[in-house]
């Protein structure tokens, strides 16, 4: 007979020793067998080999959330508001709130002047891109530079 591994031939083992000592009666005895190799028979153990491997420190990953673009709606003055955010819907408020700020505030800078507009928590930098063909305003929160309002026709 040949098995690959440690376990089949263990299982080989125990079911040629109950084969030579006979079978099980009712009561779990084996037939035509001495008390030593019945006992032998019922009490046989398969035995696996273990390995240990060197204690190692358990990275767990936590998901990374993407930001996501929701359109907020229009501002009070006139132009769409989009937030780029990880909140969802939460964001929106912020948003508009920042984005009026910002565009009040704007009327009296010159261009291509940082803005910095402080909401609730929140402390955004807010200029105009200079996007081609059509520019659009933009707010970077400074605590996550992933998370932008843009405001644009």
């Amino acid at each position: 007979m040949r098995s690959s591994g440690v376990l089949p031939a263990a299982v080989a083992a125990v079911a040629l020793t109950a084969g030579l000592t006979g079978c099980d009666d009712a009561e779990g005895e084996v037939l035509g067998a001495t008390p030593t190799a019945s006992a032998a028979a019922t009490t046989a153990a398969v035995i696996v080999p273990t390995t240990t491997a060197p204690a190692r420190a358990v990275h767990v990953a936590h998901p990374v959330l993407e930001p996501i673009e929701i359109s907020c709606g229009t501002a009070e003055f006139g132009q769409s508001i989009t937030a780029i955010t990880i909140r969802g819907d939460t964001a929106c408020d912020a948003a508009l709130t920042v984005a009026e700020i910002y565009a009040a505030r704007s009327r009296t800078s010159g261009e291509n002047v940082v803005i910095t507009v402080a909401v609730g928590t929140g402390v955004w930098n807010c200029r105009i891109s200079p996007a081609v063909p059509n520019p659009f305003q933009e707010c970077v929160n400074q605590d996550n530079p992933a998370e932008k309002i843009r405001s644009g026709s």
